[in-house]
């Protein structure tokens, strides 16, 4: 973290390289978690719901559904 810096989302490959670089600063909470549904995360509804085998691992496909 870089005090007065952007925050930024780094998507990262298998080999921690940087495939893709997001500028979080104008999205509020709500913009930030519905950027992560649509590039293929999965958010739990409940802390103690387990996540699903196929959303452990990437790869992660993006959304067009949203």
């Amino acid at each position: 973290m870089v005090a007065g810096a952007s925050p930024n989302l780094k998507l990262l490959n298998r080999l921690d390289q940087v495939v893709e670089m997001l500028d979080l600063a104008k999205l509020s909470r709500e913009d930030c978690n519905k950027l992560l549904i649509k590039k293929g995360f999965y958010r739990k509804s409940d802390l103690n719901e387990e996540v699903p085998e196929q959303h452990k691992e990437g790869p992660y496909f993006e959304r067009e559904d949203l």
